[in-house]
């Protein structure tokens, strides 16, 4: 052979598909990363690539609005599912499913299973929220059953409809973190054994016989932000830090639950079955949260003022033992500071304070046997105290901090 020859030759052979040489793991690694529709459409590229995609250790489904019907979207995720190797690990599926505003319940809820079905580790749900929601809007509604997994790790569900027994997590024996956003809770109970981690943002609770239980004696750190009502939190023995942010919550104030009215059919709040027992008499040490709270090292507390069910659980505050880090916002300055004196009385080993403030306190809340707080107030473990002012200057819509 000519030396052109050889030349050419070794080009030739130098432009061959080096890819498709690399071994499956690290493919299956590569194709986990693509969108499940990317990934499946590598098949056509050769025989070495026709079943790469069954295997995949993720599932991405995000390119919803490319499927342009619920119908191509339901065959394609249907196959997607059903084709899969058996047997292989599943670490994460992710079902983005906000391209697409109108989704049958049931068929959301089969996918969902579908994969737990897969051993899924992880498994992500999002589709579009619009609360509250309405008959007009409704969200996608989970049948109402419990989810079955003894390997999942991680469950995320947003913008869903979820009821009472799909709460109940203890056929879910590795949840550790549980986080819901934007969705419907009707419930009198969420359970979960394992969880250490638990995240609730922006939902609407919902309950019929009593108001929504948060049991999780094993949880290491909770996050309630921004929904309509406050869970009653069972005892968190295990809990470490706590942010709870329901700044933009309105309660009204009910003469039966906070002045001990006696027409206790006249209740406003809906709460008298928590404060009341079954003889008509008021249960004088029952807490809301502050009780389930009570472990914390670091605690973030972030309401309005109008927040009655915070006074309600002062009258028997708890003493915070482990509490390093306490974070209060303008809140805790009503009725004369009354409310701060009740925490730093409670907190012994407080070691930073942060007192985050946006305008002048309110004093129209007023607490029981407030008069002794001033005194015999020992702070010998504080160290730190931070105060953050926002001040707005509607002349110059300057945000100032001090």
């Amino acid at each position: 052979m000519s030396r052109r020859g050889k030349i050419a030759k070794a080009s030739t052979a130098g432009c061959g598909d080096h890819l498709s040489a690399l071994p499956d793991a690290l493919l299956h690694h590569v194709l986990g990363l693509l969108e499940a529709g990317e990934a499946v459409r590598t098949c056509v590229l050769s025989r070495r690539w026709r079943h790469l995609w069954r295997p995949i250790p993720r599932l991405r489904v995000t390119d919803v609005e490319a499927f342009r019907s619920v119908e191509r979207l339901s065959g394609f995720v249907d196959q997607l599912l059903l084709l899969r190797d058996a047997g292989s690990v599943l670490d994460e599926c992710l079902l983005d499913l906000r391209g697409l505003l109108r989704l049958d319940d049931a068929l959301v809820d089969l996918w969902m299973r579908r994969v737990l079905a897969c051993h899924a580790r992880v498994l992500r749900v999002h589709l579009y929220a619009n609360l509250p929601a309405s008959q007009e809007e409704p969200l996608v509604k989970l049948v109402d059953q419990p989810l079955l997994s003894q390997h999942l790790v991680r469950l995320e569900l947003s913008g869903v409809y979820l009821e009472e027994r799909l709460f109940d997590f203890s056929s879910c024996p590795a949840l550790e973190d549980l986080n819901i956003a934007d969705c419907v809770l009707h419930t009198d109970k969420i359970f979960s054994q394992s969880s250490k981690h638990i995240s609730i943002r922006g939902c609407q609770f919902l309950w019929d016989m009593r108001p929504t239980h948060l049991s999780a004696p094993n949880l290491v750190s909770l996050q309630l932000h921004d929904c309509n009502m406050i869970p009653i939190l069972e005892s968190m023995p295990a809990l470490e830090t706590a942010s709870v942010n329901l700044g933009h919550v309105y309660e009204e104030y009910c003469d039966i639950c906070d002045n001990g009215g006696l027409e206790l059919e006249e209740c406003e709040c809906g709460m008298i079955v928590i404060y009341w027992d079954d003889d008509n008499d008021r249960k004088r040490d029952f807490s809301v949260f502050l009780g389930g709270l009570s472990s914390a090292t670091c605690l973030e507390l972030i309401a309005s003022p109008e927040m009655v069910t915070f006074r309600r659980d002062l009258r028997c505050c708890p003493t915070f033992n482990k509490l390093r880090s306490l974070l209060l916002n303008d809140w805790c300055l009503v009725a004369d500071y009354q409310i701060l004196l009740y925490f730093l009385h409670h907190t012994p080993v407080l070691e930073k304070l942060t007192l985050q403030l946006s305008k002048e306190p309110k004093s129209g809340m007023e607490l029981e046997g407030s008069s002794s707080m001033e005194q015999s107030l020992t702070l010998r473990q504080l160290k730190i105290v931070e105060v953050k002012c926002h001040i707005i200057d509607e002349r110059t819509s300057a945000d100032r901090s001090a």
